[in-house]
């Protein structure tokens, strides 16, 4: 099957219809491909040496090295159901292939303040709160980074009822007292929040309660969410793009943009700190790969990390969605200022575009399922074997994240390490060697 896009042929490639509808990654071909895979690499890939030793102190020459990413700098998540882990896809019992590749989720259908507190005054919803209590305990076993979602809106229709009929001092209690009971519950377990949402056609809160409410809620949370994000953790929870999210529906789209910008420069003049933008956006239709590349560079008009934190991308079948879907996942890798992708849903319904699922009814991967595991477990993730050179060198490029390298000695002894590496244009160097008593810093190796 073939796709026109304006840059060259796109391919559709070895894709078997039937049970399952099972496609194989990747699904496309052509001249910008190759274009497209060195500005992924620049944006997103650290040199790496890796030294080994034996345990006499000489280099380990052509020694067997393994280098086995175990998560990714770059967070690929999941908005979950309401119901907290689905039945069926990431978090079940079956089908873990295709869970692998992410390493974050998003709590934005839990935790709604309506939900949280339903009335003026009341603590947290005991029933809400353990059900956000089990989705943490699991995301955190996992080594996932979490995301909340929307603490307070703009939109009246959106928080409590009680609290739309507030003004003034008493609204900025209700709105302050309300982000005190989420950090005194979950401060620390959380890796971002998306402060006031719904601001691009509403503003409740700063109207009727002043913008002091608003940047308070956005200062608070460097402070009372401390242990909840350091920018180089690999450890989950955190890891990654700054804390306080300010949040934008559908931005790009024409018109939209412009005046996202508008009260981005408004924030900044307001002295209201923004760590990192979120973005919601749909594509669907068929995607012309010029155009998409105009409507994203968008984004590097945007001075701040950027996330996806709700992305669908349909077709006009399942699999003109798959490759749309790497049409659309490749143009954004491309781009340096975007750090993470969090996907609206994994069923039709939670998408809210049918082609746009990731399983379908049998709970089995989708052609844009297997597209998105293909594509960040098997094709951006990095799992070398390889030897060690005559001086035991191994030299290597590879995606930021967490790693774990060994070394296998010639008397059959495993030499490990973890790591973290961050992108940087300057080489990472990792030195293996046993464990050798009584040899002190600026021996090794002599």
């Amino acid at each position: 099957m073939f796709h026109r896009s304006g840059i060259g042929l796109l391919v559709c490639a070895a894709i078997v219809f039937g049970y399952g509808a099972q496609v194989s990654a990747q699904l496309l071909a052509g001249p910008w491909i190759s274009e497209s895979e060195k500005k992924i690499d620049a944006a997103h890939k650290t040199d790496l040496r890796v030294i080994v030793f034996d345990a006499s102190g000489r280099p380990a020459r052509g020694v067997e090295v393994r280098i086995e990413q175990t998560r990714g700098a770059f967070h690929v998540g999941l908005v979950l159901p309401q119901t907290g882990w689905p039945k069926q896809g990431l978090g079940a019992d079956t089908h873990t292939e295709f869970r692998r590749c992410f390493n974050a989720v998003s709590l934005e259908r839990l935790t709604g303040w309506p939900k949280l507190q339903p009335q003026m005054g009341s603590p947290l919803d005991p029933g809400q709160v353990e059900l956000i209590e089990r989705v943490l305990d699991e995301a955190e076993a996992r080594g996932m980074m979490v995301r909340w979602g929307s603490m307070v809106s703009a939109d009246a229709g959106r928080i409590p009822g009680w609290a739309a009929e507030l003004t003034g001092e008493a609204l900025a209690e209700a709105v302050l007292g309300y982000s005190d009971l989420i950090y005194e519950q979950f401060g620390g377990r959380v890796g971002q929040f998306d402060v006031y949402t719904q601001t691009l056609a509403h503003s409740f809160v700063e109207g009727q309660a002043g913008v002091a409410v608003v940047r308070r809620l956005y200062e608070s949370v460097a402070v009372k969410n401390r242990g909840g994000h350091s920018g180089e953790d690999p450890g989950g929870k955190s890891g990654g793009p700054g804390g306080a999210c300010a949040r934008f529906d559908d931005a790009l789209d024409i018109g939209r943009f412009q005046k996202m910008q508008r009260r981005l420069t408004a924030m900044g003049e307001a002295f209201i700190p923004v760590d990192t933008v979120a973005l919601d956006q749909r594509f669907s239709g068929t995607l012309d790969r010029r155009s998409l590349v105009r409507q994203l560079s968008k984004i590097d008009q945007i001075h701040s990390p950027v996330i996806f934190s709700g992305l669908t991308v349909g077709g006009d079948s399942g699999v003109s969605a798959a490759i749309n879907l790497e049409t659309v996942l490749r143009t954004l890798m491309e781009r340096p200022g975007i750090e993470g992708i969090w996907f609206a849903g994994l069923t039709a319904e939670l998408a809210g575009e049918p082609s746009g699922a990731l399983i379908d009814e049998m709970g089995l991967p989708t052609p844009s399922g297997r597209v998105v595991d293909s594509l960040y477990y098997e094709h951006w993730r990095a799992d070398i074997k390889t030897q060690a050179d005559g001086l035991g060198n191994v030299r290597v490029r590879v995606f930021a994240g967490a790693y774990r390298i060994s070394a296998t000695l010639a008397d059959g002894s495993v030499c490990i390490t973890e790591v973290w590496l961050k992108k940087s244009d300057d080489a990472r160097v990792v030195m293996l060697e046993p464990l050798r008593t009584g040899v002190m810093m600026g021996e090794a190796g002599e």
